[in-house]
């Protein structure tokens, strides 16, 4: 287990130091780009439902569910995504692949916790149009990271409650360069950066409710708190101009532009969740979500096109595993996943809002060793309209996962 801490913590290191690119859609220009993290792989092939929980894998979208661990679990994932985007009169194509998630779970005899690092929004995209001045490029990289820790504990009976308290951090860099038609003016390239940091937390709980020997009702709830986060913004204006091979050339010094730094309110949320279950062979769940924007806006200016709306969230799916004590067959341990979601995600485009539709479908595949497992995750979905000169984009997310599960502090019987 000392080996997979090691892994754990160069794993760690490596996503702080390395910035990733992880999407490809324009929309990620506004705000503090889009929500990147909607769980383990396990959580996202059932359309990100966050009620989900067993006692040897981490489920870090509820800490109540730290309650239950009974073995120290160690995940890891990445995705891969590819697009087409379309508008009314144009189409593309993107791709993006990311890191997705380091964490690791504990149980003790009390109570148990969790801890690890997400990156929890992504910018990047590349625009191209051309203006009254000239022709603009945009591109846009960087996203937001947060370090959680959380606890869970069953307080009486079948209620479980759980706290995490999280520290946001990043940089999301946009670099937009105007190539005047006039030559007697300069064209120019603006670097603006917004470095972000602040202190979040949510409370949940669930209760289970036992229906006979082997079946199970679940109710979950959680609230995520309305946090300031802060915008700390600067501006790098240049010179520059196009050679004769196409390429853009820097013709002058930096200049550093004062823009004001911002402070807002991240939006909250509200979950309620319902399942009901067989013991470790199946399960089906619903789950909602109401969002508040307060005064949520964007780091550098208010753009006229741009309005943000209250987000609002249903989500469905499950599992089924055969039977996960089979000596004789191997697919009957195959824990099989699915899931459909539908989100308004908050953002308003000319009066069109900005919706999500997803289709979700995994696999669990147990490895010999105790409870650890490789999970893969499949959705197919669509966000956007081409109504209002909007963009719509239908993408193909691919997901994997390495969950490893032990037991610390076991009692030696022999020295």
């Amino acid at each position: 287990m000392i080996r997979k801490i090691l892994i754990f913590t160069a794993l760690l290191m490596g996503v702080v130091i390395n910035a990733q690119e992880a999407t490809y859609s324009p929309y990620s220009i506004h705000g503090l780009g889009l929500t990147k993290f909607r769980g383990t792989v396990g959580n996202l092939s059932m359309a990100g439902l966050t009620i989900i929980s067993d006692p040897v894998t981490s489920n870090v979208l509820n800490a109540a569910t730290y309650a239950e661990l009974k073995g120290t679990n160690l995940s890891v994932g990445g995705s891969y995504s590819s697009a087409t985007l379309k508008s009314s009169n144009a189409e593309s194509k993107g791709t993006a692949a990311s890191f997705d998630y380091l964490t690791i779970s504990i149980p003790t005899d009390k109570f148990g916790f969790g801890f690890g690092l997400l990156p929890i929004t992504a910018s990047g995209y590349r625009i191209n149009q051309v203006v009254s001045e000239g022709k603009e490029s945009q591109i846009g990289k960087g996203g937001v990271n947060r370090f959680y820790f959380g606890v869970g504990a069953t307080v009486y009976g079948g209620l479980k409650l759980g706290a995490e308290l999280r520290y946001n951090f990043g940089r999301i860099e946009n670099e937009v360069t105007l190539l005047k038609n006039n030559s007697s003016e300069s064209s120019v390239r603006s670097i603006n950066q917004s470095d972000i940091s602040g202190i979040s937390y949510e409370l949940s709980a669930i209760y289970d409710f036992k229906i006979e020997e082997k079946y199970n009702l679940r109710y979950s709830i959680a609230y995520e708190f309305s946090n300031k986060i802060n915008s700390e913004n600067n501006q790098l204006k240049t010179e520059v101009s196009t050679r004769a091979d196409g390429f853009i050339n820097s013709t002058g010094d930096p200049k550093n532009i004062e823009i004001a730094d911002r402070r807002f309110k991240l939006p909250s949320k509200f979950t309620f969740g319902l399942a009901y279950s067989m013991q470790s062979v199946w399960l089906m769940a619903g789950e909602i979500y109401f969002g508040d924007n307060n005064d949520y806006q964007d780091r550098f200016k208010k753009r006229n096109s741009i309005s943000y709306v209250n987000p609002f969230g249903l989500k469905f799916g499950g599992y089924f595993q055969p039977n996960y004590q089979s000596l004789t067959s191997y697919f009957e341990k195959i824990i099989y996943r699915g899931g459909v979601r539908f989100e308004r995600t908050g953002l308003k485009f000319n009066d069109e809002k900005i919706n999500e539709f997803g289709i979700s479908f995994g696999l669990g595949l147990p490895l010999r060793e105790g409870y650890s497992s490789i999970d893969f995750g499949f959705e197919l979905g669509k966000r956007g309209t081409t109504n209002g000169g909007a963009i719509q984009e239908n993408f193909l997310n691919f997901s994997v996962g390495l969950s490893l599960s032990d037991k610390w502090f076991k009692k030696r019987k022999y020295d």
